[in-house]
């Protein structure tokens, strides 16, 4: 049987990360009280790592107050993820690093992305030099910082940064982790080189749900064909889409569309990240499918 809180420490340690399915939490941090749109998981992220949970997708901008001008909150588009008090990064990395240092096995992907106010001098980096100076040079020991995708050996007990913005310092972009800043918006399918990416977000009424479905179980079934024969592209693939203006098209019921929609029944090994809304959802059930199928 396997053990959900430790599923990578029973991975070879040769084995590509790029190989595995992985499932992962779209905006993971909104799991608090918060505008119903706004929340898109129902548990704690610690409680998503315990169940499997292997790929956490964070969104930051700057604190609406705060007493640190380098202290960052965790945001879903312009709205914070919890009310009436802000969520901030620090705590969050707080229960990664926890995590990984009571599991000194495992290995947890941040997929970390800039979000909110425009205001930010990208010119002169200072979004990523905020990230590196506050947050992961006083703690490069937590994370594995290298640019490839690292075998399960390579990783154990640390974090993998998936880089989702811009670094221009070539010195600085060479030890900042994995870098995946740009791709299209809206896609289905946009392939970089080193990652693909299916991220078809714009579900504008529930009867685009099965298009939305199909969208997924083609890219895990590309993923899972590719990575049979090959390990240098990580395949990322949301599940989640959403219109602010139609409660159907809200993170719940589009989870609950999912499992409906049988993608699970796509979830073979090597099918790449699968990242959910409401992991929690029937026992966690799309999560345990995907561990499952690494065996």
């Amino acid at each position: 049987m396997v053990n959900y809180k430790n599923w990578i420490e029973q991975i070879p340690d040769d084995t590509k990360i790029s190989t595995l399915s992985i499932p992962g939490t779209h905006n993971s941090g909104a799991c608090h009280t918060a505008l119903p749109s706004v929340q898109c998981q129902g548990e704690s992220i610690t409680s998503q790592l315990e169940h499997g949970v292997r790929f956490l997708d964070i969104r930051v901008g700057r604190l609406f107050v705060g007493k640190n001008k380098n202290d960052l909150q965790v945001i879903h588009g312009k709205f914070p993820v919890k009310i009436p008090f802000p969520l901030e990064l620090t705590d969050v990395l707080k229960e990664v690093y926890d995590f990984v240092e009571n599991n000194p096995r495992e290995t947890v992907i941040i997929s970390l992305k800039q979000e909110g106010s425009n205001d930010w001098d990208n010119e002169n980096d200072e979004f990523g030099n905020l990230i590196w100076e506050h947050y992961i040079s006083p703690n490069k020991e937590k994370w594995y910082l290298n640019t490839d995708i690292p075998r399960a050996g390579d990783a154990r007990g640390k974090i993998i940064l998936f880089r989702r913005f811009g670094v221009r310092n070539e010195d600085l972009r060479n030890k900042f982790g994995f870098e995946a800043s740009v791709w299209s918006y809206n896609t289905t399918d946009d392939d970089r080189g080193t990652f693909v990416v299916q991220d078809f977000c714009e579900v504008q009424k529930s009867i685009d749900l099965p298009k939305k479905i199909e969208y997924v179980k083609n890219l895990a079934k590309r993923a899972q064909d590719y990575t049979r024969d090959h390990d240098d592209k990580l395949f990322l693939n949301f599940t989640s889409g959403s219109n602010f203006f139609d409660k159907d098209c809200w993170p719940e019921p589009v989870a609950k569309a999912m499992l409906n929609g049988n993608i699970q029944d796509t979830f073979q090994k090597g099918v790449g990240i699968i990242v959910l809304d409401y992991a929690e959802t029937d026992d966690w059930k799309l999560v345990k499918n995907l561990v499952d199928s690494n065996f």
